[in-house]
């Protein structure tokens, strides 16, 4: 079984797979290879547009950052 979430939020559909993706991009676009990542953590502001995120790396490190909805 699969499952999709979707967040909706002032006329707007937001795919957390889509999400996701992007932050998954965002932190190769920061030359993280996807093997070094244990863990992403979203947190989804639908008003503000935005998405928070904090990778746990393999070496300890913590990467945050934001992409745009």
């Amino acid at each position: 079984m699969k499952t999709f979430i979707t967040i909706q939020a002032e006329g707007h559909d937001y795919e957390i797979s889509d999400l996701e993706k992007k932050v998954k991009e965002e932190i190769k676009a920061q030359g993280v290879k996807a093997k070094s990542i244990q863990q992403i953590e979203l947190y989804v502001q639908p008003l503000e547009g935005v998405c928070y995120f904090v990778a746990n790396l393999d070496d300890n490190r913590l990467l945050e950052g934001q992409v745009a909805l």
